[in-house]
């Protein structure tokens, strides 16, 4: 397996994690929406986002893997910028429930190891 194969399977195992735990996230919050201290509104809206950018980023590392510039690139910018978003609303105070603050902090630290595989020079297409 050459590096560029194994980096790009590297991403798309860490984006089905991401895509996976989102899943696993709207599944407790459905399990207990009754609590409204656990499953708030921003909580909800939150975990809707979230599952938006990771069934997006899955075919996109798909189809970059496969040799899509575009596709590449919009993978490389949303997981750079999503680390930075994810620094800021784990930052700000009472924006998310304690819990998902935790949740975003790893999402971000798991975007962010995306970003340095796909920005990699075996990853990166030539000019």
């Amino acid at each position: 397996m050459t590096a560029t194969r194994s980096r790009f399977l590297a991403i798309q195992v860490l984006l089905v994690v991401y895509l996976a735990t989102t899943v696993a996230t709207i599944g407790v919050l459905a399990a207990r929406h009754a609590d409204q201290a656990f499953a708030t509104d921003e909580a909800w809206g939150h975990a809707i986002v979230v599952l938006v950018f990771a069934a997006l980023l899955v075919p996109a590392a798909s189809r970059a893997a496969r040799g899509s510039r575009g596709a590449y690139r919009r993978l490389l910018i949303v997981s750079i910028v999503l680390p930075v978003v994810s620094v800021v609303l784990v930052a700000l105070p009472h924006l998310l429930p304690g819990w998902m603050r935790v949740e975003q902090a790893a999402y971000g630290a798991l975007l962010l190891v995306v970003a340095v595989l796909a920005a990699s020079s075996p990853v990166r297409p030539s000019s």
